[in-house]
């Protein structure tokens, strides 16, 4: 009875959650989307006729002493009137597609095999991931970030936490203004593992690969050691 109850709720998600929660019979979900859609249908479109016959009685009374003696035309156009007076309220328009949605839902699952999700399920399944995404990004830890030093001879030492890549003796770093090639590649300590030293690239060095560096963290390096007073 379980598994039957959870098939059917299954015939309401969408594919994704489907693959997550593989249902205990493929065939259960699909026929439960197919009489679900049908009853899905049936009973929106016995509210959206109820309610449509309470609007029509209210406009009725409301409307009944400017149309009398009126012809059919003006009968008619006042009922077409009221008609989409009725169909613009939010909620006439939400039981109006949940009514063509289930008809959907029933004619795709009977005739195709098909199973169409419901809107408002899907609607909250994104909203339920989109929030979870975002709450991870938030609770991740902020990337590591580079220190570069200047070295003798006019190198720079740059400690990053990832690996470079294409910085190999064939690669261009420019970093502000000026051009620099590796010159070693060193093992560091953790969390930046991976050690560059670069050298002014040499005069009429063939350019096979470039490579532009922020020149902002070597910068930012600088006055952060200029400011210790150590």
């Amino acid at each position: 009875m379980h598994s039957i109850l959870r098939d059917f709720l299954l015939s309401f998600c969408p594919a994704g959650i489907r693959r997550q929660r593989r249902p205990g019979s493929q065939l259960t979900v699909l026929r439960s989307a197919t009489w679900g859609g049908l009853a899905q249908f049936l009973l929106a479109a016995f509210i959206l006729v109820m309610r449509l016959k309470s609007h029509f009685v209210l406009r009725a009374q409301q409307l009944g002493p400017h149309i009398a003696g009126s012809n059919e035309t003006g009968q008619a156009i006042i009922a077409l009137i009221v008609v989409l007076d009725f169909l613009i309220h939010p909620v006439s328009l939400l039981v109006l597609y949940l009514a063509i949605e289930g008809f959907i839902r029933f004619a795709g699952a009977l005739i195709t095999g098909q199973i169409v999700p419901n809107m408002l399920v899907s609607l909250y399944f994104k909203t339920a991931d989109s929030v979870t995404r975002s709450s991870a990004r938030r609770r991740s830890p902020l990337p590591t970030a580079d220190i570069a030093e200047r070295l003798e001879g006019g190198r720079i030492r740059i400690s990053s936490a990832s690996q470079k890549t294409g910085w190999n003796s064939s690669i261009t770093v420019g970093i502000g203004g000026q051009w620099f090639e590796v010159e070693s590649e060193e093992r560091g300590a953790p969390p930046r593992a991976f050690v560059y030293i670069l050298r002014p690239a040499s005069p009429g060095k063939v350019l096979r690969g470039y490579q532009e560096y922020d020149a902002a963290i070597l910068d930012s390096t600088k006055a952060a050691a200029d400011a210790d007073p150590s």
